[in-house]
Formats: C-alpha cells, sequence, structure tokens
C-alpha cells in the first residue's frame, strides 16, 4: 500500500496568513486614504496656480485691465487669514469671480460679476483663458461643505498684490486663500 499523504495548509496556518493581512491592510488604508487626501488638495492648489499665472499674463500684456483690476471694489470683506501660526488681518477687495462647479455652463465658465469696475480686466482674463471650466474639485469649508467658486482679489492698501481664494457661492464670499501662501486652515 502507498502511502498518500497529502501536504497542504493547516486550518491554523491559513487562519494566521488572513490574521496577517488584515493587519496588514488596517495600517495600510488609512494612510493610502491620507495620501489620496493630500493629491486631491493638490488639484486644487495647481489650479489656483494657474489661474493666477493668467492673471499675471493678462495684466503683463493689457495696461488697460491692469488698471481697471486695481480699481477700487464695491464690496471690501475683511478677512483672517492663519498663516505660520500666526493670523492676518486685513481688507480683501474682490475683482472678479468665477464659479467653479463641475458642471456649470455658459455663464459659469466666465469670470464676472464682483465689480462693474473690473469689466475691462474680466473681458481681457476670459479672453485669455478662453471658456475653460476651472472647478473646485475638493476643497471643503470648516462646516464640510464642498466649496464652489474662485475669486481673484487683491488687498485693498497694495493693488499689486494679487491673490486667488476659493468660497461658497451663496454668500459670496471668499474663505480659503489658496494662491500665494496657503491659509493654514486648509491645508
Amino acid at each position: 500500500m502507498a502511502n498518500s499523504k497529502k501536504n497542504g495548509f493547516t486550518l491554523i496556518e491559513l487562519i494566521v496568513v488572513i490574521a496577517i493581512i488584515g493587519v496588514l491592510a488596517a495600517i495600510l488604508v488609512p494612510a493610502m486614504m491620507g495620501y489620496i487626501k493630500k493629491s486631491r488638495r493638490s488639484s486644487d492648489i495647481s489650479s489656483a496656480k494657474t489661474i493666477y499665472d493668467s492673471v499675471m499674463a493678462t495684466i503683463a500684456d493689457n495696461d488697460e485691465a491692469e488698471e481697471s483690476l486695481s480699481m477700487q471694489s464695491e464690496k471690501d470683506i475683511p478677512v483672517t487669514v492663519k498663516y505660520g501660526g500666526a493670523e492676518e488681518k486685513y481688507t480683501l477687495s474682490v475683482a472678479c469671480a468665477k464659479d467653479g462647479v463641475k458642471n456649470g455652463g455658459g455663464d459659469a465658465s466666465l469670470w464676472n460679476g464682483a465689480a462693474t469696475k473690473t469689466e475691462p480686466f474680466q473681458e481681457e482674463l476670459n479672453t485669455v483663458v478662453g471658456k475653460t471650466k476651472t472647478p473646485v474639485k475638493y476643497t471643503k469649508s470648516e462646516e464640510g461643505k464642498l466649496l464652489n467658486r474662485w475669486f481673484i482679489c487683491y488687498h485693498e492698501d497694495d493693488p499689486s498684490q494679487i491673490e486667488i481664494w476659493v468660497g461658497d457661492g451663496k454668500s459670496n464670499e471668499p474663505k480659503y486663500r489658496m494662491y500665494p501662501d496657503r491659509d493654514s486652515r486648509y491645508v
């Protein structure tokens, strides 16, 4: 009679392997979620930099647009930004805004509206960037609500200091500075 002993894994060995895989998954999944969140935020920051570069190109190429950008806004907003552990308070003038909704169409794809005095700047910027959509994809407010509007702003006392902000379209006010020097509440 031939000995027909089969070599295989015992039940205990299989349970140990499954337990090890479970522990590794419990360690890796939260770490991967953090990397995904960070990469999504990088997408919005990259969009803000692209907007900033477009603004700078617009004002460099068109003197009338540059002059209209620095005209006093009808609505100046006092803001507080936390940066580097300290709070910075100043008055912000909104030059124009653009809906950053993913499915927006028509006028949602154009820079418009915040101040009628800045229309030459808005028109030139729309010529430079075209009707491309620039969605705010992942930025959320402190309450967890997805923000949906880009703002091109400048310091009231220094119109050459351009900033790109995101905010809520309903309140029509900037919430987080995205470029340059991101607000530490966002990071």
